[in-house]
């Protein structure tokens, strides 16, 4: 009972933590593009988003995505990317993690980040973990 509990917990925190904190200022979102029979899915982090809602040119049919994280920027993510509006695009989580280490994202943020890796699957985790 006490473990369901604090599961429980952690997921309403995260949910707040992902869902509900939506900034009006520059910010970085995150979001989420299943895989297609032509790609792979991808995370795609948008520095200096000025929306919750980022639109993702398709061969088919451009794509209106929804972010599921967001988060300030760090001081050097500030410095090096100014004000402009910046997409990087993740085919793996690991490779996520390893960016965010070199600009310094806060370690229960990236704790956080990290754990919605079930929710939102990458093609590359499972060849990494195999």
């Amino acid at each position: 009972m006490h473990y369901n509990q604090a599961q429980k917990n952690r997921d309403t925190l995260i949910d707040m933590l992902t869902f509900n904190q939506k900034s009006t200022s520059p910010c970085v979102r995150y979001f989420y593009l299943p895989a297609n029979p032509s790609k792979q899915s991808e995370v795609i982090e948008v520095l200096n988003s000025g929306s919750d809602v980022v639109q993702v040119p398709m061969r088919e049919e451009d794509l209106e995505l929804t972010a599921f994280f967001e988060r300030g920027l760090t001081p050097r993510e500030k410095a090096l990317y100014k004000s402009s509006e910046t997409w990087k695009v993740f085919s793996y989580w690991e490779e996520l993690q390893h960016d965010h280490l070199q600009y310094g994202l806060k370690d229960e943020e990236l704790r956080i980040l990290l754990s919605l890796r079930n929710r939102y699957s990458l093609e590359d985790d499972a060849a990494v973990s195999a």
